[in-house]
C-alpha cells in the first residue's frame, strides 16, 4: 500500500517558512547578495568581519548572550536573522534600528526574560517562542508591525487580553509555547486571540495534559497541539480545552503531535471531533498505554475526508485485532492512512466497505504453512489483489512470488481480479525477464499509477474505490442469479 509522503493540508493553511540558509558563505544571486551560516560554532559573540553585503545570517546554537547594537549595525540590507539556541536573556529591539530592511527574526529557545518594545516595522516573522518570559512578551507598539505573518510566543501565564495590542493584526500563524505554563488550582483563564488562521500550541512534553485556559481565536483554519499526555482521568480536561477552541465553522485542519493517550481517551477525542466541521486530521507519533477493548462509537454524519495517523508506537502487547479492525472500517471517509504502525493497514474504508474481508498475515495465515502458501491461500480467497509495484520492487528477490502464483490462476489472461498499482513508472528493461508474465500483463492491462500531483489524489482513490464496486456489483448479481434459478426460474 502507498503511502502519501506529504501531509494532509488545506491550501489556505500556510505557515511562513524560510529556507535560504545553505551552506557556510553562498552567493545566491546576481546582484552579490550572501547568506551566511555559522552555526554550532562555540560562537560566544557575533563575528565582527561579516560582509557588509549579508542579506541572511544564521548564528543559531551557539553561546550567545548579549547582543549589541555595533554587531549589526552595519549590516544594512540584513534580511533574516537567526539567533535560536543562544544563551540571551535580554534583548533591546532598538539595536536593529539600522537594520530597516529586515523581516525574519527568529529568536526562539534562548533564555530571554525581558524585551524591549522598539521593533522594526519591516518584521513579517518574529519567533520569541521558547524563552523564560513570565507573561506574553506584547506590547502597544507590537501593532505597528502591520507586515507581520507569524508570531512566536511563550509565557508561564496567560491574561485575557495579553494579545489585544495586535487584534487589528491579520496574522498567518502563531505559535504559543506553553511548556511552562501554570495555573492555580481550580482557577481557569482566558486569552483572546482575535485573528490568525493557524494557532499551534506547545505543551509540556512530560506532564499530564492539565491546561485549563480558555481560547477564543476568530476565523481559525489550521489548530496543532504539541506534546498531549493523556489517561482516561484527564480526558475530559482536553476535551473541553477544545471545545473552546472549535467552536466556530471555519477549523478545517486538526493535528496532533506527539500524543501519548489509552485507546479509550483517544475514541473519546475521535467522537468529539466527528461531529465538528474537521475535515482533515492527521495525528503523528501516538503511543498506546493501557488497554485496548472495544469502545461505543456513534458513526453519525460528519464532515471529516481524511484521517492520517503516522507512526505508532503500541505499550499494549495482548489485544483484539478485531476492536481496531472494525474501528477504523467503520469510518465513512474518503481517506485513511496508517502508516509506521504495528497496527492494521487498510485501504478506504467506507460503511459497506469491501475491506471488512481483507486478509491480514497476523490474522489470516495459519502457523506452519509457509509465506507463499498462505499468501497464495488468502489470493485464491479474495475478490481482488492489489501489487503495488516500484522499480526496486521488480528487481527484488520477494518479486520472484510471481513465479508461484502464475502457477495458481493470479495472472492468467482471463483473470479480473487483479489490480496493478504503479508507484512510478517502470521502464520495461527493469524488469527481468523470468518475470514474463508480469512483463505482458503490464502491456495488456490497465494499471494505475501514483499521481505525483495532489490535485489527483482524489481520482486516485475513487477509481481505486470503484474498481472494487464493480466486483462487488457483479458478485452480487450473480448471487441474486443464483437464488432465482433454485428458486425454480429461468434466467
Amino acid at each position: 500500500m502507498t503511502k502519501d509522503k506529504e501531509s494532509i493540508t488545506r491550501s489556505f493553511c500556510f505557515v511562513y517558512i524560510l529556507t535560504l540558509i545553505v551552506g557556510t558563505i553562498i552567493q545566491f544571486s546576481d546582484e552579490s547578495e550572501f547568506a551566511v551560516d555559522m552555526s554550532k560554532m562555540k560562537l560566544t559573540h557575533v563575528p565582527k568581519d561579516l560582509s557588509p553585503k549579508t542579506k541572511v545570517l544564521d548564528i543559531s546554537q551557539n553561546y550567545i548572550s548579549k547582543l549589541h547594537i555595533a554587531d549589526i549595525s552595519y549590516l544594512l540590507g540584513l534580511e533574516v536573522l537567526i539567533l535560536s539556541y543562544n544563551r540571551l536573556q535580554c534583548l533591546d529591539f532598538s539595536i536593529f534600528k539600522f537594520n530597516q530592511d529586515l523581516e525574519y527574526l527568529d529568536l526562539s529557545h534562548n533564555q530571554l526574560q525581558k524585551t524591549s518594545c522598539h521593533l522594526i516595522r519591516s518584521l513579517k516573522h518574529l519567533d520569541l517562542s521558547f524563552n523564560d518570559f513570565d507573561v506574553l512578551p506584547i506590547c502597544k507598539e507590537f501593532g505597528n508591525l502591520t507586515q507581520l505573518n507569524f508570531l512566536g510566543l511563550s509565557g508561564t501565564r496567560l491574561r485575557q487580553l495579553d494579545l489585544l495590542p495586535i487584534a487589528h493584526l491579520h496574522l498567518s500563524h502563531i505559535l504559543l509555547d506553553l511548556e511552562g505554563y501554570y495555573a492555580k488550582e481550580s482557577e481557569t483563564e482566558s486569552l483572546q486571540i482575535l485573528n490568525t488562521k493557524t494557532l499551534h500550541l506547545v505543551f509540556h512534553p512530560n506532564q499530564l495534559f492539565s491546561v485549563q485556559v480558555n481560547i477564543s481565536v476568530n476565523s481559525l483554519r489550521c489548530l496543532q497541539l504539541t506534546n498531549i499526555k493523556l489517561n482516561n482521568d484527564n480526558c475530559q480536561i482536553l476535551i473541553k480545552f477544545l471545545s473552546e477552541l472549535i467552536r466556530g465553522p471555519t477549523l478545517l485542519n486538526f493535528t496532533l503531535k506527539h500524543v501519548e493517550t489509552t485507546w479509550k481517551c483517544l475514541v473519546r477525542v475521535f467522537q468529539f471531533l466527528w461531529p465538528k466541521p474537521v475535515e482533515y486530521l492527521n495525528i503523528y507519533n501516538l503511543i498506546i498505554v493501557e488497554s485496548i477493548d472495544e469502545e461505543d462509537f456513534t458513526y453519525s454524519k460528519t464532515a471529516l475526508k481524511a484521517l492520517k495517523i503516522e507512526h505508532v508506537t503500541n505499550r499494549v502487547f495482548i489485544y483484539s485485532q478485531t476492536v481496531l479492525y472494525t474501528f477504523f472500517s467503520e469510518m465513512n471517509i474518503m481517506m485513511l492512512t496508517l502508516s509506521d504502525t504495528p497496527f492494521i493497514h487498510m485501504l478506504c474504508p467506507q460503511t459497506s466497505s469491501t475491506f471488512k474481508l481483507i486478509c491480514l498475515h497476523e490474522r489470516n495465515f495459519v502457523p506452519g504453512k509457509s509465506i507463499v502458501e498462505n499468501i497464495i491461500n488468502c489470493i485464491e480467497k479474495s475478490y481482488k489483489s492489489i501489487f503495488v509495484l516500484s522499480p526496486n520492487f521488480v528487481q527484488s528477490e520477494w518479486c520472484h512470488y510471481e513465479l508461484y502464483f502464475a502457477h495458481h490462476n493470479l495472472f492468467h489472461e482471463g483473470s479480473n481480479n487483479l489490480i496493478l498499482i504503479l508507484l512510478e513508472p517502470i521502464p520495461q528493461n527493469c524488469i527481468p525477464s523470468k518475470y514474463h508474465k508480469l512483463k505482458a500483463l503490464m502491456t495488456q492491462r490497465t494499471y494505475l499509477e501514483w499521481p505525483k500531483e495532489k490535485s489527483k489524489h482524489g481520482l486516485f482513490w475513487a477509481n481505486i474505490r470503484a474498481a472494487f464496486n464493480m466486483k462487488l456489483t457483479l458478485i452480487a448479481e450473480n448471487n441474486n442469479a443464483e437464488t432465482y434459478k433454485k428458486s425454480g426460474n429461468s434466467v
